[in-house]
């Protein structure tokens, strides 16, 4: 787990396991399976999310959970999975939590996301090959899958300043 910000961490499913329970704590899950992920979180045994309120996302205890699967085509992630889990993290943030964004690795979509968080709250102002070099000095881990940084690059105008003013 590394802190990118204050009050901001970045890891995997080792580091989810040792906060979950943590009071002052609360987490992002970026990813379908796992400890506290998605299929967990909203409790279904098949391969697909049933359809409902809780498909894209859902809160359970201290965490979001979102439905994220690491896939290399960047078609199959909802830009609006993305930016609710961002509300979510600048939500905690700034009602004193500690949150740490992770998926089961610590390399690929919760580094990814952190790195949308910084677009999003105006911390990288630059282009993304330039911001993604910068945050791979705040966390060396990022290695991101072909969808997830597609994904990204494609849609780092998007995410510029979305919660500047939330």
């Amino acid at each position: 787990m590394e802190s990118i910000l204050t009050d901001l961490y970045v890891g995997g499913d080792k580091d989810h396991l040792k906060i979950e329970n943590q009071s002052g704590w609360k987490s992002l899950r970026c990813a379908k399976y796992g400890p506290g992920c998605h299929q967990q979180s909203v409790g279904y045994k098949s391969l697909a999310a049933p359809q409902g309120p809780d498909y894209l996302s859902v809160v359970k205890k201290n965490r979001m959970a979102l439905n994220f699967i690491d896939t290399a085509d960047p078609n199959f992630i909802p830009i609006e999975m993305i930016e609710t889990g961002l509300r979510y993290v600048n939500s905690q943030l700034r009602s004193g939590y500690k949150v740490l964004i992770a998926c089961n690795q610590g390399h690929s979509r919760g580094p990814t996301t952190a790195l949308l968080y910084l677009r999003a709250t105006g911390e990288l102002q630059g282009n993304f090959i330039h911001s993604e070099r910068i945050f791979r000095t705040l966390y060396p881990h990022y290695d991101p899958g072909i969808g997830a940084r597609h994904f990204a690059s494609t849609n780092w105008q998007h995410f510029k300043d979305l919660l500047v003013n939330n």
